[in-house]
């Protein structure tokens, strides 16, 4: 008769991303929420939430460029765009991924080839990926599974050497080193997500790094229905989507960017097993 009450004792209730549990909003959030309410301004393209916080995510990642966007999976299709492929080309990415990952390369017209993964940690190597390369290889997908960075510098020379430009979806990496290097700033574009179930949230949203100008401008670009804003002579200049994030969600997000090290560190210091 005791042995169910001694069970319901050991019972053990996590934090559930589902809802407040899961969740590291409080003041700061809301009084970031205020000042752009106040403002009376909404859409990025004229705010400063959501120019503040790509400014301040840059800086953490020390990456040239951010620009935010409406979800992890916008994120990497932005990126996919910023690598234009022709109908048919080849991108190389892992098996063990989101569909929200998929999707962008079918968009563009593209062909997934799925490499092997490492069956201890999960993530395509260098290895994996060389056995899946073709002439018509546009580019390398990587994703950066639990958290745990792929083996960044053989993937990356190997693309090199194969004038191939890398892209990394970090949404479940932030601030996730090797070699005291962040990942998402080893590839040519870094992608990371701001969905309701990682690091830090704004329900859904998104985020790429570059280092390069004309990635972070064909980004920028494919965000906003490719319209050149802060052109001389502006233009959809190519076929793109409304991709952008609204001052709300970047105010939010920026009180979360604060937050950010210690989600990590308790992240980390959960037991796995």
């Amino acid at each position: 008769m005791t042995q169910p009450a001694m069970l319901e004792e050991a019972v053990i209730t996590l934090p559930s991303d589902q809802e407040a549990s899961g969740r590291s909003f409080g003041r700061e959030e809301i009084e970031e929420l205020v000042k752009v309410i106040e403002s009376g301004t909404l859409t990025c393209t004229k705010g400063t939430a959501c120019a503040t916080l790509e400014k301040r995510f840059a800086e953490l990642l020390g990456a040239r460029y951010a620009i935010a966007c409406a979800s992890g999976s916008a994120a990497v299709h932005c990126a996919i765009a910023a690598v234009d492929p022709e109908p048919g080309d080849e991108i190389v990415t892992t098996p063990i991924t989101d569909m929200g990952a998929l999707a962008p390369i079918l968009y563009q017209g593209a062909i997934p080839v799925f490499a092997d993964v490492d069956p201890y940690t999960g993530n395509v190597t260098a290895a994996t990926i060389a056995r899946c390369l073709s002439p018509r290889t546009k580019a390398i997908v990587v994703t950066h599974l639990f958290g745990n960075p792929c083996e960044m510098e053989p993937i990356v020379e190997l693309a090199s050497k194969h004038g191939i430009p890398v892209l990394e979806d970090c949404a479940q990496a932030y601030l996730a080193r090797q070699k005291g290097k962040h990942v998402g700033t080893y590839g040519a574009v870094g992608c990371f997500s701001l969905q309701q179930g990682k690091h830090i949230t704004t329900g859904e949203g998104g985020l790429c790094v570059t280092n390069d100008p004309d990635v972070a401008r064909r980004i920028r670009l494919f965000v906003n229905k490719a319209w050149g804003y802060g052109d001389a002579n502006p233009d959809h200049y190519f076929l793109a989507l409304n991709y952008r994030l609204t001052e709300l969600q970047g105010a939010v997000a920026l009180a979360q960017l604060a937050k950010l090290p210690s989600g990590v560190d308790q992240r980390r210091a959960w037991p796995t097993g």
